[in-house]
């Protein structure tokens, strides 16, 4: 972890062993008056009181020097890193990794700890070094292995047991990127160490999305193609929970305040009991690194781009992910704001994330590590910025795309430089513990309702459509009305009350539940969770419609068989509302099939036509109707005579269905393809 201090500055800021220093560190390389910080008309300044040991800056010694944003202060053995927003002062100061554990092996069980994954034991059998840990590991000699936070090497009977950056290295080898059959990308090849930032540029068109597509899941790589991620293949489930991914424009629910939106980003990606122990200080933690602090109880909605961009972040980064993806993070933002997300990469950079990143912005390049240069769907460059300057023969960030060219991309790529090996994976296994997350359906049902009733136009017409509806029908319908269109004008209602209020469901929170199954959220609680307001909305609005024509009817049916029947209507039309929000793209798509879902309950339930003088294909397609069940159900309700129970069973068996299609689509949008 890591922790964010701010100097005061109308006094000077100590650093030292003595228990009066402003920042104490316990190590015996620091001395008890190490250095000071202060703040001078003409900046901030680190001033060296010591003789005795080491204060650098940038790798060299200093007895006094000016700061300037991303300078890396070492004091004795200690790292700290320097952040400057206009007058507004900062460091970043990391917890102290742990030294490298050696363990001789015999045949015997030997107990040992790792970092974050608790108490493993290993043994040697044979030539080989078997661990119980997570789950069992064997080792041959050489062999390294990644367990959470630890990384476990076995050589000559030892094992060597030290802290893992918490970062992932990047390795990709021939990579072909297609959408369906056709080809987006062709032999890209790059490595990208763990702490390290890429940015990826290129003209518009070039394929700079289509690569963090592919890493995200969506689309397909060639056969001979490789993309591992910490030595894993990209498309393994513990390694997709621990990757960040961040849109150009963040989908986050716009009704949650910033401290709910980051506390969910961590309930649903960490441990629950990992949860309850720290996610409240990673929250402090993350608002203050990200100038958060002051905005935690304002909604989403209220948040300037800047704002919206780095709430979005401190979600993702709840879970520690080894590797954070960003598309296009600085687009749109204002050259003061993007100073600010920079220093804030640079600084997650720092504390050990691994990033890649699309950018229009040349800034991004004096950040990061390694620039890749795509050319038509090709690689037209990759090294670090530095040598991009060289090889373009220009210190100016947009000569780099003026003067690439076919010919530029195609020298680079016979050049030596361009055919160095891609060394072979960090580790022969990554393995992390098995996370047991709140994913309760009461929260979900919480956050909802959070949603919905801080939309005050949605309760609004909660509300007064029903009572509007119903005030019609009491204008229509009189003691001389048939009961069978008093039924069917019910029915109707009911199916119009919960296709409306579940269509959009899923559809407009779409990548924001994507995002959250492939991190682990479990489906099924929240397909509940997201039925259930519907459902009780819905019904009530159905029971509100029935008072007004009762009222005017005298109408005197039993509360039960009411009850079933309406819950046999609106439970189907919930379930069939879901099922195409899942496959809906947008919202209006979903909504151009509200009519259509609608006008099968009319035609079908045999109440303009009667099912037996219907076509054969007609009455086929009645049986999967459920509203020809519900109006037969509701008629002899209203008719106070004894229904059939297969009605109900009926509408129940078409609901359950749907449920469970909808389940399978949303469980196959978090699979990587």
């Amino acid at each position: 972890m890591f922790h964010v201090i701010t100097p005061d500055p109308s006094k000077p800021f100590t650093i030292g062993r003595k228990e009066s220093c402003d920042l104490r560190f316990g190590d015996l390389f620091v001395s008890r008056e190490h250095a000071v910080i202060e703040k001078r008309a003409s900046g901030w300044f680190l001033k060296s009181l010591t003789q005795n040991s080491v204060t650098k800056v940038n790798d060299a010694d200093v007895t006094e020097t000016a700061l300037k944003d991303g300078d890396i202060i070492v004091i004795g053995v200690r790292m700290l890193r320097a952040a400057l927003n206009g007058n507004e002062f900062s460091l970043l100061i990391l917890d102290q990794k742990e030294d490298v554990n050696s363990i001789s092996l015999s045949d015997g069980w030997t107990a040992f700890d790792v970092p974050g994954a608790g108490t493993a034991k290993a043994k040697v059998t044979g030539d080989k070094a078997e661990i119980q840990s997570v789950k069992k590991v064997m080792l041959e000699n050489g062999d390294t292995v990644r367990i959470e936070q630890g990384e476990i090497s076995f050589k000559d009977g030892r094992l060597m047991v030290a802290k893992a950056n918490c970062g992932f290295d990047v390795c990709v080898k021939n990579l072909d990127v297609y959408a369906g059959k056709r080809k987006l990308l062709h032999d890209i090849n790059f490595e990208l160490p763990a702490g390290e930032i890429l940015a990826i540029i290129g003209q518009s068109g070039q394929g700079k999305s289509t690569l963090l597509h592919l890493l995200e899941g969506m689309l397909s790589k060639g056969k001979d193609s490789e993309v591992r991620i910490g030595g894993v293949d990209y498309r393994e489930r513990d390694i997709r929970e621990h990757i960040a991914f961040m849109a150009q424009d963040p989908a986050l629910r716009r009704d949650l305040t910033v401290e709910e939106t980051i506390l969910h980003g961590a309930r649903i990606t960490m441990d629950k009991r990992e949860f309850a122990a720290t996610a409240r200080e990673r929250f402090e933690s993350f608002t203050e690194l990200f100038g958060l602090s002051d905005r935690k109880n304002h909604r989403v909605q209220t948040l300037s781009g800047g704002e919206l961009r780095r709430t979005a972040l401190a979600a993702e980064l709840m879970s520690n992910p080894g590797l954070i993806v960003l598309d296009e993070p600085l687009s749109g933002l204002d050259p003061y704001n993007t100073k600010i997300l920079c220093s804030h990469l640079k600084q997650l950079a720092f504390i050990g994330h691994t990033i890649i990143l699309t950018t229009h912005s040349y800034e991004a390049l004096d950040i990061a590590n390694k620039v890749l240069v795509l050319h038509k769907g090709g690689q037209g460059f990759y090294g670090t910025p530095q040598e991009a300057y060289r090889y373009f023969r220009s210190d100016n960030p947009a000569a780099i795309l003026s003067n690439l060219d076919d010919d530029t991309a195609v020298r680079w790529k016979n050049a030596a430089e361009a055919n160095t090996l891609i060394s072979e994976k960090k580790y022969t296994d990554i393995l992390f513990k098995k996370i047991h997350r709140k994913n309760s359906f009461l929260y979900g049902v919480s956050l909802s309702l959070k949603q919905c009733f801080r939309d005050r136009g949605k309760v609004v017409a909660l509300f007064l459509q029903p009572i509007i509806i119903g005030f019609l029908f009491s204008q229509i319908f009189s003691p001389l009305s048939s009961l069978w269109i008093v039924a069917f004008a019910l029915i109707l209602c009911a199916n119009w009350f919960a296709l409306s209020l579940s269509i959009r469901e899923i559809v407009q929170e779409k990548s924001i539940l994507r995002n959250e199954f492939r991190k682990g959220q479990k489906i099924l609680p929240v397909l509940a969770s997201k039925s259930l307001l519907p459902v009780i909305a819905a019904f009530v609005q159905t029971l509100v419609v029935y008072a007004f024509v009762a009222f005017r009817m005298s109408l005197h049916s039993s509360p039960a068989a009411l009850a079933t029947a309406f819950a046999c209507t609106v439970l189907p039309a919930v379930a069939i509302g879901l099922f195409v929000s899942s496959l809906s793209r947008n919202s209006g798509q979903a909504n151009a099939f509200l009519p259509l879902l609608i006008i099968p309950q009319v035609a079908l339930a045999g109440a303009l036509v009667p099912l037996d003088q219907m076509q054969q294909i007609g009455k086929a397609l009645s049986t999967v109707i459920w509203s020809r069940y519900n109006q037969k159900a509701l008629l002899d309700t209203l008719l106070e005579r004894q229904g059939d129970v297969a009605d109900s069973l009926c509408a129940l068996a078409l609901a359950i269905g749907f449920y469970i299609f909808t389940a399978i689509v949303l469980f196959r949008s978090k699979k990587a393809k």
